[in-house]
């Protein structure tokens, strides 16, 4: 049983940390554009420091696996690496995509989530999420890179109710607008709450529901471009 659970996240300007000490929850979220380097390593202390246990006593790592920022995410892994190998803790990386589903579903309550990230000037990482009547997590298969146009498309034959959270621009925006009719809502979403802690809610409900974890689960998004 995973009691003990550190969770971090590196994929913005923010070090992002959860620890999960049996069922007490500690956050810590700091701000620090370009010097993840700097700052991970002392969070991850002061943070085991405040809930008094060491290392040693981490059942499970977690972590964002991205898609993020590529300097910030290859240090966050990197030292979830160097962990988990040092101290042999099982480790596990959950998809961006999924862990906004998360975010999104917490803040809304919908179980219908469009996950999107930038990734270039015409491309955006994408994801169709539905939570399950488990708690569960049910679209990895969906995560892919879209072109503007292929992502209206993907949006159009959607029917229900659905959360679409994005930086998408105004346009694209007012695009997406258009499509709206009886049969198909969507409430657009950007702000959300920079934690970590949806990590370990994801982990949580996968123990809970003895679903088998891949601990070296990936995803080439570049194969899945659509």
């Amino acid at each position: 049983m995973y009691k003990n659970i550190l969770a971090i996240d590196t994929s913005k300007q923010y070090c992002l940390i959860t620890l999960q000490k049996k069922k007490h929850i500690c956050n810590i979220v700091y701000y620090c554009p370009y010097s993840h380097t700097k700052y991970l390593l002392f969070l991850i202390k002061k943070i085991l420091k405040r809930q008094n246990i060491f290392l040693s006593d981490i059942h499970l790592l977690g972590y964002n696996l991205g898609p993020g920022n590529f300097s910030s995410m290859r240090i966050g892994i990197a030292l979830i690496e160097t962990i988990s190998y040092v101290f042999n803790i099982p480790k596990i990386g959950i998809s961006h995509l999924m862990i906004l589903a998360e975010k999104s579903w917490k803040k809304t309550g919908i179980k219908n989530i469009i996950t999107t990230i930038k990734c270039d000037k015409n491309h955006i990482y994408f994801a169709l999420y539905k939570k399950n009547i488990k708690g569960l997590w049910i679209g990895k298969n969906t995560e892919c890179i879209l072109n503007n146009n292929n992502f209206l498309n993907k949006i159009s034959v959607l029917r229900g109710e659905w959360v679409l959270l994005s930086d998408t621009n105004q346009d694209l925006k007012q695009n997406i607008k258009k499509l709206l009719n009886k049969d198909l809502k969507i409430f657009f979403l950007q702000k959300i709450s920079n934690s970590s802690e949806e990590i370990i809610h994801i982990i949580n409900n996968m123990i809970i529901n003895k679903k088998k974890i891949n601990k070296n689960y990936k995803i080439n998004y570049m194969k899945n471009t659509i």
